[in-house]
């Protein structure tokens, strides 16, 4: 998997909704991914959540637009999160902030699984301060500004995931410029592998 192209590698474009920052104490209320190949979308997958316990708080339905009444009749993560690890488990992961979304999604793991998560995974937002050191701001929202890219439904997974892919293609794009392209290669990125030419430009339209 580590040493496929990025062509030839399946990857899976995530995002997370959840009602606070902290995994050991908040729960997913939405949850989405996009599996890709060769640059294109093959698969989605998503789904609403109902917390467990709790309701979904003011200031989330606030930013997100997701309230109580829209999850009282979703399954609960225990149903959904099988589904979505049995989609991305042959893949790897894409997320803007991963960090964030692995966080959950390992905390998720272990207590339905009783086992680590363990998939690898590439961050935008991580990939983006190595590319563009120039930017002010990394967030989702100014990347797509960046690169011109439609950026509707913002907080929204499945919006998130679709603007995060676009993101990811034209970093793609940028890193096969520098003669990067195999996963390997963005999944040190993503870990902090300092690039030869971090200041190369290039006009996006």
């Amino acid at each position: 998997m580590y040493n496929l192209t990025i062509d030839e590698a399946v990857f899976s474009v995530i995002d997370l909704e959840t009602t606070g920052l902290n995994p050991e104490r908040d729960q997913i209320i939405e949850i989405a991914a996009l599996k890709v190949e060769g640059g294109v979308i093959i698969q989605k997958f998503h789904s609403l959540v109902k917390p467990s316990y709790d309701f979904i708080p003011l200031s989330i339905t606030k930013l997100t637009g997701i309230t109580n009444a829209m999850v009282i009749d979703k399954p609960e993560v225990d149903k959904v999160y099988p589904q979505f690890f049995e989609f991305i488990q042959d893949s790897i992961l894409v997320a803007h902030n991963a960090r964030f979304d692995v966080s959950f999604l390992s905390n998720i793991h272990r207590q339905l699984f009783s086992r680590e998560f363990g998939l690898p995974y590439v961050c935008t937002q991580n990939i983006a301060r190595a590319l563009f050191p120039h930017l002010n701001s990394k967030s989702l929202s100014n990347l797509a500004y960046f690169f011109n890219i439609k950026y509707q439904n913002k907080h929204r997974a499945l919006s998130d995931a679709q603007v995060t892919f676009e993101v990811f293609k034209k970093m793609v794009d940028y890193l096969q410029d520098l003669n990067i392209n195999k996963v390997l290669d963005l999944i040190k990125i993503t870990h902090g592998k300092t690039l030869v030419h971090p200041n190369k430009r290039r006009r996006y339209v």
